[in-house]
């Protein structure tokens, strides 16, 4: 019976062998590639700066946006016939306005950034005064964006967290 090592062993080299087989029959070109002068390598924040744009983004259902293409509000009567206005389409799970998906959208990312002040706030050489004031933000937007999901999720969803 094999040992576990002698198993990873023999597929380390049949892969081996499996990367191989194809440059017996090619042969790499002899290139001497260098960067373009013109790129530099990008800033740390304008990279987060993407990401957290991008988040947003793919997080208020900009794919559904556009394929669905809905209306960016809606519109509701009321007991007297008259229409109003409404960002939060209820008992549908599976549709959204478009403002309704940004409003979230909004809070999800108010709530990530909440996270990362508070890990900012361990930073070893911050003052007093900014520590705290880092703290109190982030505790504010985890909170505050805890809380309107919440929210949402009951004009969404009537009587689902109600337990």
């Amino acid at each position: 019976m094999p040992l576990p090592g002698d198993l990873a062993a023999l597929a380390a080299t049949s892969m081996e062998t499996l990367y191989r087989v194809p440059f017996l029959v090619l042969e790499c070109p002899n290139l001497k590639l260098k960067k373009p002068p013109w790129l530099h390598v990008a800033l740390a924040m304008i990279v987060y700066a993407l990401v957290v744009v991008s988040y947003f983004l793919v997080t208020g259902g900009i794919i559904y946006d556009v394929i669905v293409e809905p209306p960016s509000v809606g519109s509701m009567n009321d007991e007297h016939g008259h229409q109003s206005p409404v960002a939060f389409l209820a008992y549908r799970v599976n549709e959204q306005y478009i403002m309704q998906g940004l409003a979230s959208s909004f809070l999800f990312t108010m709530g990530g950034l909440g996270f990362i002040f508070l890990d900012r706030s361990n930073a070893p050489n911050i003052p007093k005064l900014s520590r705290f004031l880092l703290l109190f933000v982030g505790f504010i937007c985890v909170l505050l964006s805890f809380f309107m999901a919440r929210v949402f999720m009951r004009m969404k969803l009537p009587g689902y967290l109600m337990g």
